[in-house]
């Protein structure tokens, strides 16, 4: 699963290696090292908000937590779902089909139970940022649109199944394409392509938000396992 995760690079970094416009001057995006549900995150997607008309690659502000178009308002809004099974769940079926959409990502937290709790663990992509793919959607239930996504994840790969058994879908220049215009999944990361490590359990609070939370803490894994 993803439950937080940290993108600091400019946005205006991405829109230019992903051709897309980039968010509005009135809608920018903080860096931020600690992203947790419910935040506003970009996403870039091809088509406009009612998701049938087909637009320029663009980012726009969704808020991480999905709510389809027919739900009413609920505090039970997923922010991660399996992608194996996204056309089979009425919840996510049409976003499959018509509502796709990318999230960038220098990386992102996974949670290890240990002896002494679940400790944090920071991963990424070695050879820089990278997207998750999304699915959004548009709820217009008290006339106020709000646009709203969830992460899709993927059994874990070799790098990351010790900590975690899902991750989330990893895109890169070469599957983003393909994903976004027909839908069309990526196999998972090629063992040895991710980094992970231990970071401190100041993560587990969304009011802090630091470069220090994705530092490595390796002291802290090996207290917990007697190393």
């Amino acid at each position: 699963m993803c439950g937080r995760f940290a993108l600091s690079t400019p946005m205006d970094q991405f829109a230019l290696e992903m051709e897309a416009e980039p968010l509005s001057d009135l809608t920018s995006f903080e860096p931020s090292w600690n992203v947790a549900p419910q935040s506003l995150i970009p996403v870039a997607t091809e088509v406009g908000q009612d998701g049938t008309g087909e637009v320029n690659r663009q980012f726009r502000l969704m808020r991480w937590g999905f709510r389809p178009s027919w739900a009413k308002a609920s505090n039970r809004e997923p922010i991660n779902a399996r992608s194996e099974t996204m056309h089979d769940k009425p919840m996510f079926h049409s976003a499959a089909e018509h509502r796709r959409g990318v999230v960038p990502v220098d990386g992102w937290y996974e949670w290890m139970t240990t002896p002494q709790g679940k400790t944090p663990w920071y991963h990424h992509v070695k050879n820089g940022p990278s997207m998750m793919a999304v699915l959004w959607d548009t709820w217009n239930g008290n006339g106020q649109p709000l646009e709203s996504c969830v992460i899709l994840t993927q059994a874990a790969n070799e790098d990351c199944v010790e900590v975690h058994h899902r991750m989330p879908v990893i895109l890169d220049d070469g599957t983003l394409d393909a994903w976004l215009q027909d839908g069309t999944l990526p196999s998972p990361p090629v063992a040895g392509s991710i980094n992970r490590y231990p970071v401190s359990r100041s993560v587990n609070h969304a009011n802090q938000d630091h470069p220090g939370l994705i530092r490595p803490i390796p002291r802290l894994f090996d207290q917990e396992y007697g190393a």
